[in-house]
């Protein structure tokens, strides 16, 4: 599972379902958003509500004050390409994603 976070004002941490990981979640990808002038001082609740109705997230935390929302998700780049197109649906612009890397589960450290 990965995690998505928003930090835009208060921190609001949301998990959706139970993780299936025994390691403490982490955030797999940041989005950073570019707030419209009519969504300027809100909380970002509309983002974290369409994040956590995806099928492949498990955890959202948001940073109001800083903009950026952290995700936790299961999959790759199609997902994260979800994730985007849910933030940009609720109105706001995606600046940047920061996202950890992906290693193709087939690969070992020798191919490296």
């Amino acid at each position: 599972m990965r995690s998505f976070r928003v930090y835009q004002g208060d921190t609001v941490r949301c998990s959706f379902g139970p993780s299936e990981r025994k390691e403490p979640t982490v955030a797999d990808v940041h989005v950073y958003i570019t707030r419209p002038a009519e969504k300027e001082g809100t909380a970002l609740e509309d983002i974290e509500a369409a994040l956590g109705s995806l099928d492949c997230v498990s955890h959202v935390e948001v940073n109001a004050p800083g903009n950026v929302v952290a995700v936790s998700y299961e999959g790759g780049k199609s997902e994260r390409e979800e994730i985007k197109n849910a933030v940009e649906e609720t109105g706001y612009e995606v600046s940047r994603l920061s996202v950890r890397a992906d290693f193709p589960e087939e690969r070992s450290l020798w191919d490296i």
